[in-house]
């Protein structure tokens, strides 16, 4: 946990926001596509 760590944490991705990123771009896009099909 970057919490535990503390300074050491600084300049590394957060490995949670990355995936929670990843998720919400691709429901997005998947959004996106189904509205330009109607």
């Amino acid at each position: 946990r970057a919490s535990y760590l503390g300074e050491r944490s600084i300049g590394h991705q957060d490995p949670g926001a990355t995936s929670s990123y990843l998720i919400f771009k691709t429901i997005y896009e998947s959004v996106i596509e189904l509205e330009n099909r109607y």
